[in-house]
């Protein structure tokens, strides 16, 4: 048996990948044939970004495959690897893009005044609010793994397209909710239209992170840090976006505004996005058979503490930042300034690890750099007392680590599921869309709800402590783990090498 998970670096070795119908033969058969072609990047007929003279470029897939017109085609010939970027690709991204931007503006847009408003003119508790931040996330939980396995069968673009339509029209509704009286049917009603607005991000969001992954294999990190620069933009604008409508019209235009932007997107890609081939059948095996790979639990528990203490800090950094008397739209404004770095430095990261950084060595450098942002936050009470400029540099610092720590996960998480034999379909990138869009969700759920309540009883300052100390447990867990990975990795290649040498040895 040949375990491929892991390189002596302890990154997922990405040339080695047995599918449930290869044989080890036929893997290392392919793997040389794409290291082949890759190297050959000046040679017209194994460039593969050049066709050869018998070959053609398939403008629906943007992968090379025989031209049935040229007399010595080989049958069925068609490398894994595909063109570049195509106008097709472009348009497809761009499109991603302008969606990722307006769902996750969407999201944060309340920041900046409703808890405010909900606390004084309709009497919620902090644990109630923190409630409706995170039923938001829970439908994306729950909804999650279930659009990942079903995914092919409902069909990409339809699941993409309607996601962004729900969500638009649920943010129009809870614009209206501001008519409402207080009590429990206004919290209740608050729960409905969020929850429902979950369900319709989960639909963009998986399907997105998928079609990341189908149509943009050579380039997935770069691919997912540009979906996640824009997305830490929208989630930088949506406090100052919402912030500045809501002192021009009030409660209600922020929602309605943003609300009605999605719902014409939607209305538009059905004529404008570009299909998406599949083959319409759900994904037959088990979402636990992905999750029982040691290294794909590590990297979901990583996205999960992160999205704990971010989706905390969306509840309790707003009454944190009302003791230094602030304006809404200056709140708004340092809301503002963790996403837009890690927007900033998104793409970067994206990029590294596209051309063969360690990207686990970077997702445990951003961790570490996310604990000393959340220690400095509050501060913790040992540091000293809580100052605005202190307060303005956590944030700064928590934008770079958290682009650092999560850019590298979902191309990690994929790259492990093939060297484990998932085969490389859009069955399987559905698949691990779906678990990473549990996992974060999961962790912003608990981190609005749980860590509302442990803030109601200890405070901001030691509950950002608290998460510390749970996102550092994580990263030595995940340290002992590449260590361990390296370990083994060299092992296995020590004994490999005795097996060579020992079968060199001429019998007597």
């Amino acid at each position: 048996m040949i375990d491929a998970e892991t390189g002596e670096d302890g990154e997922p070795n990405e040339h080695l990948v047995l599918s449930p119908q290869q044989s080890p033969t036929q893997a290392f058969s392919d793997a040389a044939l794409e290291d082949k072609r890759a190297e050959s990047t000046h040679s017209i007929d194994k460039c593969d970004l050049v066709p050869a003279a018998n070959e053609m470029v398939d403008n629906e897939t943007s992968k090379i495959i025989a031209d049935p017109k040229a007399p010595d085609a080989p049958a069925q010939l068609e490398p894994s690897r595909p063109v570049g970027w195509t106008t097709r690709k472009k348009l497809l991204l761009s499109l991603m893009l302008v969606t990722q931007l307006t769902v996750s503006c969407s999201f944060s847009l309340l920041a900046p005044f409703f808890p405010t408003e909900a606390e004084q003119r309709k009497k919620l508790s902090k644990s109630q609010i923190g409630f409706i931040f995170g039923c938001f996330q829970m439908s994306n939980l729950i909804m999650a793994p279930l659009f990942g396995k079903y995914l092919s069968l409902l069909g990409v673009k339809y699941l993409y397209i309607s996601g962004l339509f729900l969500s638009g029209g649920c943010l129009i509704c809870f614009g209206i909710l501001d008519r409402a009286p207080a009590g429990p049917s206004y919290l209740a009603l608050c729960i409905l239209c969020r929850a429902l607005g979950g369900v319709g991000s989960s639909a963009s969001v998986t399907s997105g992170f998928a079609i990341v992954a189908q149509e943009f294999p050579h380039a997935i990190a770069t691919a997912t840090g540009l979906l996640e620069m824009v997305n830490g933009a929208g989630f930088g604008l949506g406090p100052f976006v919402g912030g500045a409508l809501y002192e021009v019209g009030g409660f209600v235009v922020p929602f309605a505004a943003v609300g009605a932007t999605m719902m014409l997107m939607s209305v538009m890609y059905i004529f404008i996005f570009p299909s998406i081939k599949s083959a319409r059948r759900a994904y037959s095996g088990s979402l636990l058979s992905l999750i029982r790979i040691p290294a794909i639990l590590i990297m979901s528990m990583t996205v999960f503490f992160a999205f704990f203490g971010l989706a905390f800090l969306d509840v309790g950094l707003g009454p944190h930042l009302k003791t230094f008397n602030l304006s809404v739209i200056v709140t708004g404004v340092i809301f503002m300034t963790a996403p837009i770095l890690y927007a900033l430095t998104a793409p970067i990261w994206g990029w590294l690890v596209d051309r063969g950084h360690a990207g686990r060595i970077m997702i445990v450098v951003g961790n570490l750099v996310c604990v000393t942002g959340m220690v400095l936050i509050g501060p913790v009470p040992i540091v000293g007392k809580s100052h605005l400029w202190l307060t303005i540099l956590a944030i700064v610092i928590l934008g770079i680590g958290f682009a650092c720590s999560q850019v590298p996960v979902f191309r990690d998480m994929l790259m492990t599921a093939r060297a484990h034999g998932f085969p490389d379909e859009l069955e399987t990138h559905g698949l691990i869309s779906g678990v990473y869009n549990f996992f974060y969700p999961f962790g912003a759920f608990l981190g609005a709800v749980v860590g509302g309540i442990i803030s109601d009883r200890i405070g901001f300052r030691w509950t950002c402590s608290v998460i510390a100390l749970m996102v550092f447990t994580m990263v030595m867990v995940m340290i002992i783990f590449m260590l361990i990975s390296r370990h083994l990795s060299h092992k296995r290649k020590s004994q490999d090498e005795q097996d060579k040498g020992s079968e060199e040895i001429p019998l007597k």
